[in-house]
């Protein structure tokens, strides 16, 4: 979605909710002044809004934007609260999400808790990301695709994920809610994105394998769907196996791409110990090898969570690929990566 496509719709939705000033409608989207007051005057000239004396008002009923949601903090008034239509959401992924597959150390799996996957959703919409887009997915274990469907915003949402598993369960799901937005394939990343993915998606979603190879094969396929400026894309990132200069050399890669970081959420999700029941991954554990630890009392792995918007392109400058698995998913930071199954003696 172009920057002054979101920008109307952030304006619109806040003005569905109520009439607002000018200042005040400032906080209620993400642009410049300059494009801001641009699409103001449109919305003036086109006569889909009005002012009168300091406030401006929607001059006619628009059906396709839903009224603003509150989802700020109440507390810092920056991040994200779960309530009203979003708790609602939250619920029934509650539920839904009960019989989800078990993570599998063949893949690096671990989900994080059902309430940040919501939170996740939530801040798409904070960002005017989420309705009327369509969102690349690229590896689904925490059912991003699910939330973000349930909320009934976005148009499309579009699934790339190697787990058969994950991928049936998904697909039971569309089936048995009816869900028409939601397509799922089988893909391993190591493989070329195919066509009917290029240039095709608003948004993309991903949780990467965190080696300097593998982080920049995941991204740059997510690159690769983008159908170009003003498009965003999504990650989460931690701290835990990504040091200051794998950001660093990860950050110039983005750059060079032709995008802006835009947000960086610190430690936003978290990974629960107990609903993984990833007690057999810490048997390989390269962190298990250097020091005789105990198993964690407390839920210890968190990430952050990202947002970059494209620029210009996106064009994927070049970069050194994994050459196989171990490549992808090991390098001398990956201590809290599982071996997998067929990498075991």
């Amino acid at each position: 979605m172009e920057e002054k496509e979101r920008i109307r719709s952030q304006i619109l939705r806040a003005l569905k909710r109520r009439p607002m000033s000018f200042w005040e409608l400032i906080n209620h989207q993400d642009a410049h002044l300059v494009t801001f007051f641009e699409v103001i005057k449109e919305l003036l000239d086109e006569g889909v809004v009005v002012q009168e004396g300091k406030i401006l008002k929607l001059a006619r009923e628009i059906e396709d934007i839903r009224p603003l949601e509150d989802t700020l903090c109440h507390c810092c008034g920056l991040g994200v609260e779960i309530r009203g239509f979003f708790q609602e959401v939250y619920q029934r992924f509650l539920e839904i999400s009960q019989q989800r597959p078990l993570p599998t150390s063949d893949y690096d799996q671990g989900f994080i808790r059902p309430i940040d996957t919501v939170k996740r959703v939530a801040y798409l919409y904070q960002r005017g990301d989420l309705e009327n887009v369509e969102i690349f997915v690229l590896g689904d274990d925490d059912l991003f695709s699910i939330a973000a469907t349930l909320t009934g915003m976005p148009k499309r949402v579009v699934v790339v994920e190697i787990d058969a598993r994950l991928n049936q369960f998904l697909r039971d799901y569309a089936r048995e809610y009816g869900v028409k937005q939601l397509e799922v394939y089988d893909y391993n990343v190591i493989e070329e994105l195919p066509s009917q993915f290029r240039r095709s998606f608003d948004v993309f979603v991903t949780d990467p394998v965190e080696t300097k190879k593998g982080l920049k094969l995941f991204v740059g396929r997510c690159l690769e769907s983008l159908k170009g400026p003003g498009s965003a894309g999504y990650m989460g990132f931690t701290h835990r196996e990504a040091s200051l200069r794998k950001w660093f050399d990860f950050e110039r890669f983005i750059l060079s791409a032709g995008l802006v970081i835009t947000d960086i959420l610190r430690d936003f999700t978290t990974y629960p110990e107990r609903e993984n029941r990833w007690e057999d991954f810490y048997r390989t554990y390269e962190i298990m090898k250097k020091m005789e630890l105990p198993m964690p009392e407390v839920d210890w792995y968190k990430s952050c969570f990202v947002r970059f918007e494209v620029i210009e392109g996106p064009d994927l400058p070049p970069f050194e690929k994994p050459k196989d698995l171990k490549e992808l998913y090991f390098d001398e930071e990956s201590w809290a990566t599982p071996l997998p199954s067929f990498m075991e003696e």
